[in-house]
């Protein structure tokens, strides 16, 4: 019987206050002991999915947060530590910082660039141009155009860093200043980022200060445009040795065949740093060089053979073999056969070997060891089989044989016994 007052039956069971599926919980969970907390050592952790949030929930929530930069610190904090930054690695530390927060430093840095003490100015000319704000080129031409503060270095730098129409112009009217040193800055700028500017540079190439022209010179190079051309082939007769040396390297960077027979005519130059240039620039153009360096090869000076011969080498051309061969062969000095001999092991082809093969055992002993040299750099199976063939003819040992010296008078000579 139940007892309503107690909330018990007779067996001493509760029911009061129990919901029907109470005692088959209890049972399901005796069953089961894997979904009783307390009899389950190592329960799982809680999911995305036991509080219902689905996986795409979270990176919708979590997507602007990524895509938004991240404040590195206050906009004074990051001032004060752009302010106080000397070395170089501390400026480029706090300049990566100015560049990643979200903070727009543009108008704090115009003022430290007008108003500030110089080393600022010069950071904040800059950070400018690495922040690439087209609201500072009026600013920072306004700044190299002071001949008070001297900043034309770190302005002209940021505008090319810039590089908006508005920047190329303030640069090319720089380059039209009256101040000789920021002309050659603006030029130099001009270059660095391959800019635009071809006219004015060549304009500059013409009329401009000595110091304007070397950097013109070298930042048509830099450029590389093939309107150039007529302008540095004219200064390679500039008087000047450093303006020939950067026009040579500019028309190796612009690599026009209408370049090929002046660059080669400076092989025939007194100064060798400016021989090795041409020669260099004359490799960057290749094979359109190989008429002009043909040329070369007859000059009746043996220092522009000897430097044609290695300039052939170097370009490794297979038109070059003959001439080489016939260098190799003909040349009446022996270090220019050397520098031939040296250009065909550059090569490397059958011929080349071959050729090779035939001079090693060559009268001049600086021809030969050039030549056995240059079999072991071609390292191919021909020229080790010539290698190995020298070898075994100089371990055969030589016999020295005596030469009767003719007789005046045979009435008188005297049998010899041998």
């Amino acid at each position: 019987m139940d007892d309503p007052k107690s909330g018990q039956n007779l067996d001493g069971q509760s029911f009061g206050n129990q919901s029907p599926g109470s005692v088959t919980g209890k049972a399901s969970r005796a069953q089961n002991p894997s979904q009783n907390p307390s009899q389950n050592p190592n329960p799982r952790p809680p999911s995305a999915a036991d509080y219902r949030i689905s996986p795409l929930d979270l990176v919708k929530q979590r997507a602007p947060k990524s895509q938004q930069a991240p404040d590195l610190g206050g906009a004074t904090a990051l001032l004060a530590e752009f302010d106080a930054a000397e070395r170089s690695e501390a400026f480029s530390r706090v300049l990566q910082k100015l560049i990643r927060s979200r903070h727009n430093f543009v108008p704090e840095l115009l003022i430290r660039l007008n108003q500030g003490e110089l080393a600022i100015a010069k950071k904040s000319a800059l950070a400018l141009g690495y922040l690439r704000s087209p609201q500072a080129v009026p600013a920072l031409q306004k700044a190299a155009l002071n001949p008070q503060r001297l900043l034309f270095p770190q302005a002209t730098t940021a505008l090319s860093h810039i590089g908006t129409p508005d920047a190329v112009k303030a640069l090319v009217e720089l380059l039209r200043s009256a101040a000789p040193n920021v002309q050659a800055a603006a030029a130099k700028a001009l270059g660095r980022n391959s800019l635009p500017a071809v006219s004015p540079l060549v304009d500059a190439l013409k009329r401009g200060d000595d110091l304007v022209k070397v950097h013109a010179a070298h930042s048509l190079g830099q450029i590389a445009s093939p309107l150039a051309v007529t302008a540095l082939v004219n200064t390679l007769a500039h008087p000047s040795r450093v303006l020939r040396l950067e026009a040579a390297w500019a028309l190796g960077q612009i690599r026009s065949p209408l370049a090929a027979y002046p660059l080669a005519a400076l092989l025939t130059d007194n100064d060798v740093g400016i021989q090795s240039q041409a020669a260099q620039s004359l490799k960057q153009i290749g094979a359109p060089a190989l008429p002009a360096l043909t040329e070369m090869l007859n000059n009746t000076a043996s220092n522009t053979r000897a430097v044609a011969a290695r300039t052939l080498g170097q370009m490794g051309l297979m038109e070059a073999v003959p001439l080489l061969i016939e260098v190799l062969q003909n040349d009446e000095l022996p270090f220019v056969r050397c520098d031939a001999a040296t250009a065909l092991g550059e090569i490397g082809s059958y011929e080349a070997v071959f050729a090779l093969s035939q001079h090693l055992m060559s009268g001049d002993r600086a021809v030969q060891g050039t030549v056995e040299r240059a079999l072991r750099r071609v390292d191919s199976a021909e020229a080790r089989q010539a290698l190995a063939t020298y070898q075994r003819t100089l371990a055969v040992p030589g016999y020295a044989v005596a030469v009767r010296p003719p007789l005046e008078n045979t009435e008188d000579a005297t049998l010899l016994q041998w």
